[in-house]
């Protein structure tokens, strides 16, 4: 990344940009040093972004994100491994990307949160204080870890329709639809063993499936309990009105300030994401670019394959291991080459990718 990369020189003058939050998934590194790099204001605003992250974070057992994140970051895979790290690292990432666009002219006109994205974009469109959605991802995270283990989730490149049809014939009725996020791109949930079914049966159809590093069940129905105690752990953080417009791939509209978001977010534990519905939305309302809030470029990719001839702003690439040369942004279902021009630029819709992205 160039450091006299400036995000708004991308844009048109009447462009009107849909910042995209992953959910977690991706082994991806977040490149947190780059922003740093595009000006002082934008320095500024990755630093402040992770000490109120830190400030929501519990006093012991969890590392410094500044220290991981920017002064040493390659020691960022070793803190991984504690529970919880990486998630709250996407959680910061995403958060001081939106923070760094602004402060580059870049202003967001609409946001789509996937699954534990949905944080993030409710934390940037202002209805909850950064250190507030920090406490809520640790939460979260401990409520699945704590409900959800014996399962987990993997990526089918095919349709709901074939999805559905190879869980049928895998006879694994435990294995749910959790997300969309491509309409040839669908990811399922359930407990490990007819999970494994499901991938299994797969290779023969011709359809290419793969398990996800997500170590626990999500947007499944056995999870019923798991909505409610999280709820009950995160109504308390203060509600603020909505400064941008943020569209629910779970409830299939724009939120408003007479929701309880609370409950919202609550209800991406159980209920399935379908993120192609939420993305032609959008640019329905009038988004003409959608804008990777956060490392890689998984959901641009998801907006190229859903909206036609989408155009997409991808500006941080992940961090490369120490050791290894710089490679593609890499996602669940693994990594391909960002098309057009660099991952830092506009890139027109490209045919089918590799990077789609575990949906939670």
């Amino acid at each position: 990344m160039p450091v006299s990369f400036r995000p708004a020189e991308e844009l048109k003058p009447d462009d009107v940009c849909a910042f995209l939050f992953a959910g977690t998934g991706s082994a991806g590194v977040p490149d947190l040093v780059s922003p740093t790099r595009w000006s002082p204001a934008a320095a500024r605003a990755v630093e402040d972004v992770l000490d109120a992250v830190q400030e929501g974070l519990p006093r012991t057992g969890w590392p410094s994100l500044r220290a991981i994140l920017l002064e040493n970051p390659g020691g960022y895979r070793a803190a991984a491994r504690a529970p919880g790290v990486a998630q709250l690292c996407g959680y910061a990432a995403s958060v001081a990307v939106d923070r760094a666009l602004r402060t580059g002219g870049i202003q967001p006109g609409h946001a789509v949160g996937q699954s534990f994205g949905e944080i993030a974009a409710l934390v940037c469109a202002g209805a909850f204080a950064i250190a507030d959605g920090a406490r809520m991802a640790v939460a979260l995270v401990e409520v699945l870890a704590r409900h959800g283990a014996g399962g987990g989730m993997g990526m089918l490149e095919a349709g709901e329709e074939a999805t559905r049809a190879v869980i049928a014939a895998a006879d694994a009725p435990e294995v749910v639809v959790a997300c969309l996020n491509a309409p040839e791109v669908t990811v399922v949930s359930g407990p490990d063993k007819p999970l494994e079914a499901v991938l299994a049966e797969a290779a023969p159809r011709g359809v290419r499936a793969v398990r996800l590093a997500v170590p626990y069940l999500s947007h499944h129905p056995a999870m019923a309990g798991a909505d409610e105690e999280w709820y009950a752990a995160i109504r308390g953080f203060p509600q603020r009105p909505l400064r941008v417009r943020v569209h629910s791939p779970v409830r299939g509209r724009a939120y408003t300030d007479a929701d309880d978001l609370h409950r919202a977010l609550a209800d991406c534990v159980v209920s399935p994401v379908r993120l192609p519905e939420a993305l032609r939305a959008v640019h329905a309302a009038g988004a003409t670019v959608f804008t990777e809030a956060g490392p890689g470029s998984a959901l641009c990719r998801c907006a190229r394959l859903s909206v036609p001839d989408a155009r997409t702003l991808a500006p941080l690439r992940e961090r490369p291991s120490a050791g290894r040369p710089a490679a593609p942004p890499s996602g669940a279902a693994g990594a391909s080459p960002a098309e057009g021009k660099s991952a830092a630029g506009i890139s027109p819709a490209p045919g089918r990718e590799g990077e789609l992205h575990d949906g939670h």
